[in-house]
């Protein structure tokens, strides 16, 4: 831990010094986890990662396994709805404040037109909890109210290309309980999820504790970190084999950063600083269904992952695994970040794909 610790202050030391290879060209956070993000200047980096960043996420009831009578006080009842199953989510926007959640969907052919919801931030004091999954974690959570849960039914009731039970091993469910059972919850202040100790280098925990960093309602790390020059690759390869171009949004990154750089030269990067944070890189994020969704419409092709399979498939176990933009851990005292802000790379090392 000593040579962790002068790790960390080297690091520090290095962070005004250290090779310049682009700045921030655009933060996002998405206050609900599946739904539209928001794309502000400036952010503040909290505990669990960008502040008010899968605050919030939808999840649905799951079966009852056929081995119990019922379930047991410490058992996950529900599990969380993403774009992978309903696309349509994809066509929702957030707008967080201190006080209040103002959902909007706008419409398609497919319904009536548009709807809007506002909901207070906070869970009601009655609040019911519900333990959720989140691929392999079980999550504390606060469900937001019955005025939530039917908005955001009558909404993923539209979907017509849902994937039911496609995110886990609970079984699946039908389209039917999927909607009926929709609900939007908060994690709660009592939930303590935390980043994987098999990817969180010895300098990313806490000193007394020897914790891993806490996590919000993201996938499995707080961060996200994408680079333009990569994506022109990508495109550049889509275009190439007669697809269209796609957009950053699709790959749902929280930075992205832009400069004079070789594509996916970030799979290497181990310790980075933007402005006055440290982040410590962790691995490579593999990348699903999801990044076929159209971040606008909600549509749904077979590109970018027909294409990635072609040079992205690096991980020997499994050629199915493809991977764009890098999991990130923050480091040391907590700030602020900006667009603009200067990126450097402070170490780098072999390229985690798992």
């Amino acid at each position: 831990r000593f040579q962790a610790a002068a790790s960390l202050r080297q690091a520090k030391d290095e962070a005004k010094t250290g090779p310049v290879v682009g700045r921030v060209s655009e933060l996002s956070y998405y206050p609900v986890k599946s739904l539209r993000a928001v794309s502000p200047k400036t952010v503040s980096i909290g505990e669990r990662g960008l502040e008010n960043d899968r605050a919030y996420m939808l999840v649905y009831p799951i079966p009852l396994p056929v081995y119990k009578t019922s379930f047991a006080p410490t058992d996950s009842t529900h599990r969380f709805l993403s774009q992978r199953q309903c696309p349509i989510l994809a066509t929702i926007s957030v707008h967080l404040d201190s006080d209040s959640l103002v959902v909007n969907y706008g419409g398609d052919k497919k319904s009536a037109g548009k709807k809007q919801i506002t909901i207070p931030a906070q869970a009601p004091a009655d609040a019911k909890q519900i333990r959720a999954g989140v691929w392999g974690d079980q999550v504390l959570c606060d469900d937001m109210g019955d005025a939530a849960a039917a908005f955001f039914q009558s909404i993923v009731g539209l979907e017509t290309n849902s994937a039911i039970g496609d995110e886990g091993t609970e079984g699946d469910a039908s389209a039917s309980s999927l909607y009926k059972g929709v609900r939007l919850v908060a994690q709660s202040n009592q939930d303590d999820r935390r980043a994987s100790s098999e990817f969180t280098p010895l300098h990313a925990k806490t000193w007394w504790t020897n914790s891993t960093p806490q996590v919000q309602l993201s996938d499995g790390f707080p961060i996200l970190i994408a680079c333009q020059a990569s994506l022109d690759e990508l495109n550049r390869r889509l275009q190439k084999n007669g697809d269209a171009p796609i957009s950053m949004k699709q790959f749902r990154a929280n930075i992205v950063i832009d400069g004079d750089m070789t594509p996916f030269a970030e799979d290497k990067w181990k310790m980075i600083s933007i402005g006055n944070q440290l982040f410590s890189v962790v691995k490579a994020c593999p990348r699903c269904k999801q990044s076929c969704t159209n971040q606008v419409t909600g549509e749904v092709s077979t590109q970018p992952l027909a294409v990635m399979r072609s040079f992205r498939a690096l991980n020997a176990d499994s050629k199915e695994d493809v991977f764009f933009a890098q999991n990130a851990l923050p480091v040391g005292e907590r700030t602020s970040i900006a667009v603009g802000d200067v990126v450097r790379v402070l170490s780098t090392g072999d390229p985690v794909y798992k």
